[in-house]
C-alpha cells in the first residue's frame, strides 16, 4: 500500500482510486491513475511522469495581459488586503507562470516579485533569497511531489507575522466517481497530490501559523456575467474540455445559446461547488527560536 505524503499514513488506507484523463489538448487522449488516502481525504497521483515532458508548451505559459485578467488579479489582492496584508506589502508569487500577477501588483506600486522554474523570465533562484510579507502560491502546491516540504520552503519565504496565501482544489470536495465532472481541478498529470481542506489547515498549523481566513471558492469566481466557474466550465465543453480554450481566441457563441447558460453566465456564481478554495495563514510574530 502507498504512503500519503500530506497526512504520513504508511501504509495509507486507500478509499478510491480512477482514471483521469489530461485537461491539455496535446495530452488529451493520455489517462492517469490517481488515488484518495482514506485518512485525510487528500488525492495522489499514482505513477511517477516526466514532468519536464509535460510541462514543455505548457497552456498558461501562454497567459497573455489582458482587463479580465486585471480585474482577477484585483480580486485576488483584495482577499490578501482583507486578511491584513499591508497596502505597500512586499510580495512573492511562488509558481507564478507568466508573471502576469506580479506585473500588475507591481502596477499596483508593491513590492512584488515572482518565482517558477519552469518559466525562464522566473526561473532565478535569487528571489527566494529574501523573506516577505506575503508569500503567494495560487494553485502551486498540489503540483510538487512533497506537499509538507514546500510548506517548509513558505515558512523560510515569510517574515515573522507575515502572511502564507496558498490557492488550491479541495481534494475532499472532488468526485472520483466522475471525474470528467472535476477534471480541471484533477488536472492530470500536472497535479501530484491534492490535499484536502482539512489536511491543508493541519498542516499550516503544524508548522505554527493561524489561519486567518478559508475562501471556499476561487477568486475566478465572480459576480460579474460570465465570470464564473460554472459559465467557464460550460464554455470549456463547449470547444474540447481543455484549458487550453481559455487561451484560444473567444468563441463565445458556441456556450450562449447551450441550453442553462444565460443562468450560468448572470448567475452561475451563486451555484458555484466548493472545488478550489484558498487557505490565509499568518507566520508566528518571532522566528522559531528567536
Amino acid at each position: 500500500m502507498p504512503t500519503c505524503v500530506v497526512c504520513g499514513a504508511d501504509p495509507a488506507p486507500v478509499s478510491e482510486t480512477a482514471q483521469i484523463r489530461s485537461n491539455v489538448r496535446a495530452h488529451r487522449g493520455e489517462r492517469f491513475a490517481v488515488w484518495r488516502c482514506g485518512g485525510c481525504r487528500s488525492i495522489h497521483a499514482t505513477d511517477e511522469v516526466d514532468l519536464d515532458h509535460y510541462y514543455r508548451d505548457y497552456p498558461f505559459l501562454r497567459a497573455r495581459p489582458s482587463r479580465v485578467l486585471r480585474y482577477l488579479h484585483g480580486r485576488l489582492w483584495a482577499r490578501l488586503r482583507r486578511a491584513g496584508a499591508g497596502a505597500s506589502a512586499s510580495v512573492l508569487d511562488y509558481g507564478c507562470g507568466a508573471g502576469l500577477l506580479v506585473d500588475d501588483l507591481r502596477a499596483r506600486a508593491l513590492d512584488a516579485h515572482g518565482y517558477d522554474p519552469y518559466a525562464p523570465r522566473f526561473a532565478d533562484p535569487a528571489a527566494l533569497g529574501r523573506r516577505y510579507d506575503v508569500v503567494l502560491a495560487q494553485d502551486v502546491i498540489e503540483h510538487v511531489a512533497d506537499p509538507r516540504a514546500l510548506l517548509a520552503t513558505f515558512a523560510g519565504l515569510v517574515r515573522p507575522g507575515g502572511l502564507i496565501a496558498i490557492g488550491t482544489p479541495d481534494a475532499a470536495a472532488l468526485d472520483l466517481a466522475a471525474p470528467d465532472r472535476d477534471v480541471h481541478s484533477l488536472h492530470q498529470p500536472y497535479h501530484r497530490h491534492i490535499l484536502a481542506k482539512d489536511a491543508l489547515i493541519a498542516a499550516g498549523r503544524d508548522r505554527g501559523w493561524q489561519l486567518v481566513r478559508w475562501y471556499a471558492t476561487s477568486h475566478v469566481n465572480t459576480p460579474v456575467p460570465t465570470l464564473n466557474l460554472p459559465y467557464l466550465l460550460r464554455y470549456l465543453r463547449a470547444v474540447d474540455d481543455t484549458v487550453d480554450v481559455a487561451h484560444d481566441p473567444p468563441r463565445l457563441r458556441l456556450a450562449m445559446f447551450a441550453p442553462g447558460a444565460l443562468f450560468d453566465a448572470l448567475f452561475g456564481a451563486l451555484r458555484s461547488r466548493p472545488t478550489d478554495g484558498m487557505a490565509v495563514f499568518r507566520a508566528p510574530a518571532a522566528l522559531p527560536g528567536a
